[in-house]
This record gives structure tokens, sequence and C-alpha cells, in this order.
């Protein structure tokens, strides 16, 4: 997968939001983060969410996040994803688990 230094921004007004399954298989991505990701929704939907995980992210923040999950609890973190061409974009992810 590609990587350059273009950085997108989110935009305060249009949150993105995902949902997962239980393996970090995207469900649902709403119109904003289809559109600043670059990837279409049928290239997310079905697919890992590590689609859009950008290689400068350590494994150890996903670890912790999915032990939190796993316990029931939320979990909070900035996480840098990476744009299908190749730029990113900075996240203040707010994860929850859905019963």
């Amino acid at each position: 997968m590609p990587i350059n230094q273009t950085e997108y921004r989110v935009d305060p007004k249009q949150p993105i939001v995902t949902r997962t399954d239980l393996k970090g298989v995207i469900t649902y991505a709403n119109p904003a983060f289809v559109a600043l990701s670059g990837f279409s929704e049928k290239e997310l939907i079905g697919h890992s969410h590590n689609v859009v995980r950008h290689p400068d992210m350590p494994p150890e923040a996903f670890d912790d996040l999915w032990q939190t999950l796993k316990a029931g609890s939320p979990w909070q973190g900035i996480v840098k994803n990476r744009a299908k061409d190749g730029g990113f974009y900075w996240v203040d992810a707010y994860v929850t688990p859905v019963t």
C-alpha cells in the first residue's frame, strides 16, 4: 500500500464513524469516513479496519484497544490512519463496545 506525506484533516463538523464486528471487520462507515479515507464504501464494508491502519502506528496501541474493549470498557486514543492514496489523517478515536 502506498505511503506519502499528504495530510488530510478531519472536518469537526463532519465526524467520522465506523462500526466493526468483534474481529475488526467494518460493518458500517458513514459518508464522512468514506470520503476522508478515499476508499469506496464497497472497499470498506466487509473488510478489516486494518485497511486504514498506518504503518507508523505501533501494534501495541491496537493490542491495548482490543484488551480494553474485551474487558467491556471504552478506549480513547490518538490514531494515525492511512488514506487510500497513501496520505494520512489523525483521529482522536473513541471506541466503545456495543453489546
